[in-house]
């Protein structure tokens, strides 16, 4: 079953805890692949990169058991590789992972910047389609800001997960509720869209 939380800036104690739920493993035992590719525009998104890392690693979460997985690096799909095509191991840090090799990880975090490069991104490697996959294979979907807005209805070719467009750091927040409407959600800092099956929620 497909099991995303969208954010604005990451889970508060309450959101932690359903998130950690699903996951079904302790922290510590836990694996994880982070998506940077939407905070490498300029340093001060980079710095995003960096608050990212440390939440993860707050979370308990062992810096060994993040793999680190910029899209920006892999080849376009269709590409067909000239003076490196004598290499046939390459490592999964530098090319798009299969929905096999993606589901032995827990869960998957795209973290905040620019949504339309990371968008960009996904689609330029055709990583949509593995990811897709694995997520319906039950990888967790964490997105934060940017990472969120992929996955909802704020781009004709986003992943389409949610019609309702999102969006992230909202001063004025939506009540917590069912979702059911394809209005614009505000998202606040602390609240959380959850996606599991084909129920969607809206959570503080």
């Amino acid at each position: 079953m497909r099991t995303l939380f969208l954010s604005s800036n990451g889970l508060n104690e309450r959101t932690a805890k359903l998130f950690w739920e699903c996951i079904g493993k302790e922290p510590q035992h836990t694996k994880v692949i982070f998506v940077p590719s939407a905070a490498v525009v300029n340093d001060s998104a980079r710095e995003g990169i960096i608050v990212c890392l440390e939440r993860l690693q707050s979370m308990e979460i062992a810096i060994n058991n993040i793999l680190i997985y910029d899209l920006a690096l892999l080849l376009s799909d269709g590409y067909k590789r000239t003076y490196s095509d004598y290499v046939e191991d390459i490592p999964v840090q530098i090319r798009v992972m299969s929905a096999e090799e993606l589901s032995r990880y827990d869960f998957i975090v795209f973290c905040g910047g620019d949504a339309s490069v990371l968008l960009s991104e996904i689609n330029r490697t055709g990583f949509s389609k593995p990811l897709k996959q694995a997520i319906e294979n039950g990888l967790v979907y964490l997105g934060v800001s940017a990472g969120s807005m992929i996955a909802a209805g704020n781009f004709s070719d986003g992943l389409g997960y949610l019609s309702n467009p999102l969006i992230p750091h909202a001063e004025e927040d939506d009540h917590c509720r069912e979702i059911s409407e394809n209005e614009p959600i505000k998202l606040a800092d602390g609240q959380v869209v959850l996606i599991r099956g084909d129920h969607v929620d809206l959570i503080c």
